[in-house]
């Protein structure tokens, strides 16, 4: 078991807790950033250093599109609190571990050799026939990415449109990478480009739904702020025509 590993997992969570219950933007964003960086470091071993940097450069740009969108629109907490949002993210890990070595026992009763890149799939060494260390690591990876889908689930799907939507959009579409970083192993360096980009027109297309609902809600209150000084204005002339 890799201690560095559960410290990124645990700081994952943490951020991503801290991403969808606090009133505060700027800590949302931050929350987001630990998250997603996180994310981006989460493996065993460690990438190359260009794919690490796309990795981070998208991670750190889907935080500022998403602390953008914050400026304008109305501050979202969770309605639930920090401590639900933290129990449900430890329910989502421990979720993942099961899947994970659930997965890993069926391959090794099939006669599947488990191996370094994936779950099932033999690694540079040649298959390894208990596979506990690799199969640690590909837990680790899959219960981070169920920890993310369980927190960020609830915010995209329900409650008012606006950045806490923006970040459970976000929060899913890096649950769904690294399950499959997690399940089927490592990826090739093209699809590592498109991930990050995938990322960041995800983050992008939630900070426009994000401003674009702060918009409309701002023409309505100013709708309705006229419509009242009108009101105000009429009311004397109705009185003197009385």
């Amino acid at each position: 078991m890799n201690p560095a590993l559960i410290a990124i997992v645990l700081a994952i969570g943490a951020g991503a807790v801290v991403a969808v219950s606090t009133r505060d933007g700027a800590a949302a964003a931050i929350g987001l950033a630990i998250a997603l960086v996180g994310s981006a470091l989460l493996g065993d071993p460690l990438p190359s250093a260009a794919v690490l940097g796309v990795r981070v450069v998208a991670a750190l740009l889907v935080a500022t599109l998403i602390r953008s969108s914050m400026r304008t629109g109305p501050r979202q907490p969770s309605p639930v609190g920090w401590p639900s949002e933290a129990l449900l993210a430890t329910a989502g890990a421990v979720a993942g571990l099961g899947l994970a070595l659930g997965l890993a026992s069926l391959a090794a009763a099939g006669g599947v050799p488990v191996g370094q890149p994936g779950i099932g799939e033999p690694g540079p060494g040649g298959p390894v026939g208990s596979g506990d260390t690799v199969v640690t690591s590909m837990a680790l990876i899959t219960a981070a990415g169920t920890s993310l889908l369980a927190i960020g689930v609830a915010p995209l799907l329900h409650g008012r449109q606006g950045p806490r939507r923006a970040i459970g959009l976000v929060l899913v579409t890096q649950a769904v990478l690294l399950l499959r970083i997690g399940i089927a192993g490592p990826a090739v360096e093209l699809e590592e480009i498109a991930r990050a980009a995938l990322l960041v027109v995800v983050g992008a297309t939630g900070a426009a739904l994000a401003r674009a609902t702060a918009a409309a809600a701002h023409r309505l209150d100013e709708g309705e702020e006229l419509a009242d000084a009108e009101a105000v204005e009429e009311s004397p002339h109705a009185l003197l025509a009385r």
